[in-house]
């Protein structure tokens, strides 16, 4: 669906595991030749699986947020390897994905640069001294448990991912460390405020707004808009939506058909959002094949 609001981030998500068998070659049809090389170079068949779902779903949400059908939509990169929207050409339009081996994601919206990533929570993983020199003085107090912990240290790891893909950057050890403040109050709550200095403000250099959202049990994801234009974060609508890959999405005929995704009724993982209707997903309505 197009992108009606100018304060909207629309949120693709999808799992490799509910595409059936007889779908992947549909899906890897929707990619590029450079795309296709690029899957091909990958060793196992899971990490295979996740390109191939994570840029067929960036080319599905970019072509329902301009209201064109998917084969029109063409990516390139920048020297720094940050992809672009080449066709059609709207550089009022951003978008970011990521992807893991049980989670893909694209973010699209208007509002400005934007960053996502997701990761998978894995304990043996977290280890909080990674993030020395990257994020500054994450939270302190009482130990948390081990499950505690993951989820933090995962946290943190993906707004690393997702700031500096919003700033055009990859993450590297030689960025400044990040400064992360909780906005805890009223509608902003859930959000926080990044920055690259202590007490960071919207409007100052560097500074971006980030959410925790709502992933599948095992999973870690989290949205980084950068240059949000003033926005408070409270009239910022997040909209989740996942393709549905049933019988229908395969070739019939000879002819490709594309899958019907409705809007999924589910928000951020913050209780805030749910409260929040400016967060709320639209009922579940089936979208008109491209």
């Amino acid at each position: 669906m197009r992108i009606q609001q100018a304060r909207e981030v629309q949120i693709w998500t999808a799992c490799p595991q509910d595409v059936q068998a007889g779908q992947w070659l549909q899906l890897n049809g929707w990619l590029d030749p450079l795309e296709r090389l690029q899957c091909l170079r990958f060793r196992r068949d899971d990490d295979r699986r996740a390109y191939v779902l994570a840029h067929a779903l960036r080319r599905l949400a970019v072509a329902r947020a301009l209201a064109v059908p998917a084969s029109c939509v063409s990516f390139s990169s920048l020297a720094s390897g940050q992809p672009v929207l080449a066709a059609p050409r709207n550089p009022g339009l951003y978008f970011s994905h990521a992807h893991s081996r049980s989670l893909v994601a694209c973010a699209v919206t208007r509002i400005g640069p934007v960053g996502l990533d997701v990761e998978p929570l894995v304990r043996e993983s977290a280890d909080m001294a990674l993030l020395r020199g990257m994020v500054a003085s994450p939270e302190t107090g009482p130990a948390p448990s081990a499950g505690e912990a993951t989820a933090r240290f995962f946290f943190y790891w993906t707004l690393l991912e997702a700031y500096w893909k919003a700033q055009g950057s990859g993450l590297s050890f030689d960025h400044p460390a990040l400064h992360c403040h909780s906005n805890s109050t009223g509608e902003d709550e859930g959000w926080f405020t990044v920055s690259l200095a202590p007490a960071g403000q919207l409007g100052a250099p560097g500074a971006a707004l980030a959410a925790a959202l709502q992933a599948p049990p095992g999973c870690a994801m989290t949205l980084v808009l950068a240059q949000a234009g003033g926005a408070a974060p409270g009239h910022i609508r997040l909209t989740y939506r996942t393709p549905v890959f049933d019988r229908d999405f395969a070739p019939r005929e000879g002819r490709r058909r594309q899958p019907c995704p409705p809007e999924r009724a589910c928000a951020p993982a913050h209780a805030a959002f749910r409260r929040n209707p400016r967060q709320a997903a639209l009922p579940s309505t089936p979208f008109a094949r491209a």
